[in-house]
């Protein structure tokens, strides 16, 4: 049985040494047939419109906004609405007690009437005994019934401007006091530090403002498409045109403010938000247009491929506006071409191409 293995083992090693000879016999080499061609998708260049567009960040603001402020000083009597709460032009909002005025109306209030009663009583005089009163008489207790008018006007007209009404119609968005406060009046130099009350805005609308860059700022014109995006609602686009701009430069940034007015009905959009802006700033109206799957490119070199005897061409390009879409196509292919979609796909000069035309 031993000597069975060894002769087996022998064997075995025996015909591992043959095999590793050099004049051992080399297997057959199955030589490579020329590569299949590729299959491609491919479109003619049209003529069309296409727009340049810079895209830069924008803030959210609203379309109308108020701090809203006392202009006479008291103590708040009441307060109606808060935070978040919706109120409509008109609306009483707050009011302001303001106890001097108060005590001034009822003493103008009665020296209205007393000098209402001395004037009735002089002209009723007058006309009864015109020798025994004379017109200058009854001018000067006219004159004091005017003034005691005046003074009971100007005070009711103090008291009306405790009482705090929505300029127009929108939402609170902050307060800043509670009833019994302290309220001092804002004084005629613009100072409002413990004065405000509300803050009111209104942004059934939006203003959406850019800043653009000097080298930007000449090509701005009203009527121009704008797109703005938000991180906070993804994938949303909302659309409008440029309704204003400032012409001028901001002489510290270089900047010109540029706004777009956007429709806000289901107050998603809020004052505040930044934005990615795009705005399209340059329109050309019969560009060559290819679409960007085309277009290839090498560093800061453009190629396109063409179809020619079913093989690639590489053919460089000089393109120009590119809308993310569509770029456009200033020399170097025709209408008559045909440009391969290049995609995601990578092509060499003169490889083997089987073309279908995309409609």
């Amino acid at each position: 049985m031993k000597n069975k293995l060894s002769a087996i083992r022998f064997g075995a090693g025996l015909a591992l040494a043959l095999g590793a000879l050099p004049w051992a016999p080399a297997r057959a080499q199955t030589p490579a047939g020329p590569a299949a061609p590729t299959a491609v998708k491919t479109v003619h260049p049209h003529r069309g419109e296409i727009t340049r567009s810079v895209t830069l960040p924008g803030e959210l603001q609203p379309y109308q906004q108020a701090t809203l402020c006392a202009k006479v000083s008291g103590y708040l009597k009441n307060i109606s609405v808060d935070k978040g709460d919706e109120v409509k032009a008109g609306d009483r909002l707050a009011e302001v007690e303001v106890p001097e005025l108060l005590a001034d109306q009822a003493k103008y209030r009665a020296e209205k009437e007393v000098a209402a009663i001395d004037f009735k009583r002089v002209s009723e005089s007058q006309k009864q005994a015109p020798d025994l009163v004379t017109p200058q008489v009854v001018d000067e207790a006219g004159g004091r019934l005017r003034v005691a008018q005046a003074n009971l006007d100007r005070v009711e007209t103090l008291l009306g401007f405790g009482r705090i009404t929505a300029p127009f119609s929108g939402i609170v968005t902050r307060r800043f006091v509670d009833p019994g406060a302290f309220i001092p009046a804002a004084t005629a130099s613009g100072a409002t530090a413990g004065a405000a009350l509300l803050t009111l805005m209104d942004f059934q609308t939006v203003r959406l403002q850019v800043a653009a860059p000097e080298m930007e700022a000449t090509w701005v014109a009203k009527g121009q498409p704008v797109s703005a995006t938000m991180e906070e609602l993804p994938g949303r686009v909302f659309r409008g045109t440029v309704t204003r701009f400032a012409y001028a430069l901001d002489p510290a940034t270089k900047t010109m403010l540029v706004e777009a007015e956007l429709p806000n009905p289901k107050l998603e959009l809020r004052p505040g938000m930044y934005a990615s802006v795009k705005i399209g700033v340059e329109r050309r109206t019969d560009a060559l247009l290819a679409p960007v799957e085309a277009l290839v490119m090498e560093k800061a070199n453009a190629f396109v491929f063409t179809v020619a005897d079913h093989k690639a061409k590489k053919v460089p390009v000089k393109t120009g506006f590119n809308d993310g879409a569509f770029f456009e196509i200033q020399s170097g292919a025709s209408a008559a071409d045909v440009l391969i979609l290049v995609g995601k796909q990578s092509f060499t000069d003169g490889q083997p191409v089987t073309p279908t035309e995309v409609p």
